[in-house]
Protein backbone atom coordinates (compact mmCIF):
# COMPACT_ATOMS: atom_id res chain seq x y z
CA UNK A 1 0.00 0.00 0.00
CA UNK A 2 1.35 3.96 -0.12
CA UNK A 3 1.85 3.78 3.32
CA UNK A 4 2.46 0.70 4.68
CA UNK A 5 2.65 -0.40 8.38
CA UNK A 6 5.75 -2.33 9.15
CA UNK A 7 6.71 -4.38 12.17
CA UNK A 8 10.23 -5.44 12.46
CA UNK A 9 10.39 -7.94 14.94
CA UNK A 10 13.71 -8.48 16.86
CA UNK A 11 15.27 -5.47 15.46
CA UNK A 12 18.35 -5.90 17.13
CA UNK A 13 20.30 -2.49 16.13
CA UNK A 14 18.15 -2.04 13.47
CA UNK A 15 19.84 -2.57 10.74
CA UNK A 16 16.65 -4.12 8.78
CA UNK A 17 14.58 -1.41 10.42
CA UNK A 18 17.01 1.03 8.67
CA UNK A 19 16.56 -0.87 5.45
CA UNK A 20 13.14 -0.55 5.12
CA UNK A 21 12.89 2.80 6.34
CA UNK A 22 15.21 3.79 2.90
CA UNK A 23 13.11 1.54 1.09
CA UNK A 24 9.59 2.54 1.99
CA UNK A 25 10.01 6.11 2.71
CA UNK A 26 6.50 6.51 3.71
CA UNK A 27 6.06 3.73 5.72
CA UNK A 28 5.29 3.66 9.44
CA UNK A 29 7.53 1.29 11.23
CA UNK A 30 7.34 -0.51 14.42
CA UNK A 31 10.91 -2.26 15.73
CA UNK A 32 11.02 -3.78 19.04
CA UNK A 33 13.84 -6.15 20.54
CA UNK A 34 13.86 -7.63 24.35
CA UNK A 35 17.27 -5.83 24.85
CA UNK A 36 17.53 -2.58 26.01
CA UNK A 37 21.38 -1.89 24.89
CA UNK A 38 20.91 -2.86 21.39
CA UNK A 39 17.31 -0.41 21.25
CA UNK A 40 19.89 2.34 22.35
CA UNK A 41 22.35 1.73 19.82
CA UNK A 42 19.39 1.97 17.18
CA UNK A 43 18.29 5.10 18.31
CA UNK A 44 21.73 6.44 18.27
CA UNK A 45 22.11 5.09 14.90
CA UNK A 46 18.95 6.61 13.40
CA UNK A 47 19.14 10.27 15.64
CA UNK A 48 18.60 12.80 12.88
CA UNK A 49 17.87 10.69 9.73
CA UNK A 50 15.13 11.93 7.84
CA UNK A 51 13.25 8.77 8.37
CA UNK A 52 13.43 8.87 12.29
CA UNK A 53 9.99 10.17 12.65
CA UNK A 54 8.61 7.25 11.09
CA UNK A 55 10.16 4.69 13.63
CA UNK A 56 8.45 4.25 16.84
CA UNK A 57 10.99 1.90 19.15
CA UNK A 58 10.14 -0.42 21.46
CA UNK A 59 10.63 -2.82 23.88
CA UNK A 60 9.20 -6.22 23.71
CA UNK A 61 9.11 -10.16 23.42
CA UNK A 62 9.08 -12.47 20.45
CA UNK A 63 6.68 -14.66 22.63
CA UNK A 64 4.22 -11.62 23.49
CA UNK A 65 4.78 -9.29 20.54
CA UNK A 66 1.46 -7.78 20.69
CA UNK A 67 2.35 -6.37 24.11
CA UNK A 68 4.93 -3.28 23.63
CA UNK A 69 6.87 -0.73 25.52
CA UNK A 70 7.19 2.51 23.66
CA UNK A 71 11.05 3.35 24.39
CA UNK A 72 11.07 7.33 24.30
CA UNK A 73 7.16 7.47 26.51
CA UNK A 74 7.85 4.95 28.69
CA UNK A 75 3.57 3.71 27.86
CA UNK A 76 2.41 0.41 26.73
CA UNK A 77 2.00 -0.13 22.78
CA UNK A 78 -0.98 -2.75 22.32
CA UNK A 79 -0.64 -4.05 18.56
CA UNK A 80 -4.20 -5.12 17.40
CA UNK A 81 -4.98 -8.14 15.37
CA UNK A 82 -4.43 -7.88 11.51
CA UNK A 83 -2.17 -4.88 11.77
CA UNK A 84 0.45 -4.96 9.77
CA UNK A 85 1.12 -5.40 5.98
CA UNK A 86 4.43 -6.61 6.88
CA UNK A 87 6.41 -8.65 9.77
CA UNK A 88 9.85 -8.46 9.34
CA UNK A 89 12.25 -10.78 11.28
CA UNK A 90 16.33 -11.68 10.77
CA UNK A 91 18.05 -13.81 13.35
CA UNK A 92 15.59 -13.69 16.36
CA UNK A 93 13.19 -16.25 15.79
CA UNK A 94 16.32 -19.06 16.87
CA UNK A 95 16.00 -17.76 20.19
CA UNK A 96 12.56 -18.58 20.83
CA UNK A 97 9.89 -21.15 20.54
CA UNK A 98 9.54 -21.39 16.73
CA UNK A 99 5.93 -22.24 16.64
CA UNK A 100 4.47 -20.30 18.93
CA UNK A 101 6.16 -17.02 17.90
CA UNK A 102 5.17 -17.44 14.46
CA UNK A 103 1.88 -17.62 15.20
CA UNK A 104 1.41 -14.46 17.44
CA UNK A 105 3.65 -12.67 15.18
CA UNK A 106 0.93 -14.16 11.74
CA UNK A 107 -1.86 -12.73 14.15
CA UNK A 108 -0.21 -9.26 14.01
CA UNK A 109 -0.81 -9.22 10.04
CA UNK A 110 -3.52 -8.15 7.63
CA UNK A 111 -4.76 -10.74 5.63
CA UNK A 112 -2.74 -10.81 2.50
CA UNK A 113 0.36 -9.29 4.60
CA UNK A 114 3.91 -10.57 3.92
CA UNK A 115 6.43 -12.35 6.36
CA UNK A 116 9.74 -12.04 6.12
CA UNK A 117 11.97 -14.38 7.98
CA UNK A 118 15.63 -13.68 7.48
CA UNK A 119 17.06 -16.82 9.33
CA UNK A 120 19.92 -18.57 10.42
CA UNK A 121 20.50 -21.72 7.96
CA UNK A 122 21.64 -24.83 9.72
CA UNK A 123 24.77 -25.37 8.60
CA UNK A 124 28.78 -25.48 9.74
CA UNK A 125 28.47 -21.76 9.80
CA UNK A 126 25.20 -21.75 11.83
CA UNK A 127 26.47 -23.99 14.23
CA UNK A 128 29.25 -22.16 15.41
CA UNK A 129 26.89 -18.80 15.58
CA UNK A 130 24.17 -21.00 17.17
CA UNK A 131 27.30 -21.88 19.66
CA UNK A 132 28.92 -18.47 19.86
CA UNK A 133 25.52 -16.50 20.93
CA UNK A 134 23.31 -19.63 22.28
CA UNK A 135 20.51 -20.06 19.82
CA UNK A 136 19.29 -22.76 17.56
CA UNK A 137 18.86 -22.44 13.84
CA UNK A 138 15.74 -24.52 12.97
CA UNK A 139 15.26 -26.60 9.84
CA UNK A 140 13.74 -25.44 6.74
CA UNK A 141 11.11 -28.00 7.16
CA UNK A 142 10.56 -26.67 10.56
CA UNK A 143 9.98 -22.83 9.50
CA UNK A 144 7.89 -24.54 6.78
CA UNK A 145 5.77 -26.22 9.08
CA UNK A 146 5.18 -23.05 11.57
CA UNK A 147 4.26 -20.53 9.10
CA UNK A 148 1.99 -22.81 7.47
CA UNK A 149 0.44 -23.65 11.19
CA UNK A 150 0.30 -19.82 11.50
CA UNK A 151 -2.32 -19.54 8.67
CA UNK A 152 0.56 -17.85 6.00
CA UNK A 153 0.72 -19.53 2.62
CA UNK A 154 2.98 -18.94 -0.29
CA UNK A 155 5.76 -19.95 1.37
CA UNK A 156 8.96 -19.77 -0.34
CA UNK A 157 12.50 -19.92 0.43
CA UNK A 158 15.35 -17.75 -0.40
CA UNK A 159 19.14 -18.94 -0.51
CA UNK A 160 21.14 -15.88 -0.75
CA UNK A 161 24.11 -15.29 -2.76
CA UNK A 162 27.14 -13.21 -2.37
CA UNK A 163 25.36 -10.00 -3.95
CA UNK A 164 22.25 -10.54 -1.47
CA UNK A 165 23.81 -10.10 1.86
CA UNK A 166 27.64 -9.80 3.26
CA UNK A 167 26.67 -13.10 6.02
CA UNK A 168 24.94 -15.33 3.30
CA UNK A 169 26.43 -18.36 4.41
CA UNK A 170 24.72 -18.50 7.17
CA UNK A 171 21.33 -16.53 6.42
CA UNK A 172 18.43 -18.11 4.49
CA UNK A 173 15.18 -16.24 3.62
CA UNK A 174 11.59 -17.45 4.20
CA UNK A 175 8.62 -15.33 2.61
CA UNK A 176 5.23 -16.15 3.10
CA UNK A 177 1.69 -14.17 2.88
CA UNK A 178 -1.10 -14.32 5.49
CA UNK A 179 -3.89 -15.98 3.88
CA UNK A 180 -6.97 -13.89 2.86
Amino acid sequence: PPKPRLLDAGCGTGLLTRYLARRFPASEICAFDIDAGMLAEMERMIAGERFEKNVIIARGDLRDPGRLEDMKTGQPLFIPRDYFDAVCVSGALEHVPLAESVERLAKLLKPGGIFFNLGVRRSPAGAVLGMVYRFRPYRVAEMRRALAEAGLDRIRVLRLGLEDFPANLSRIAFVARKKY
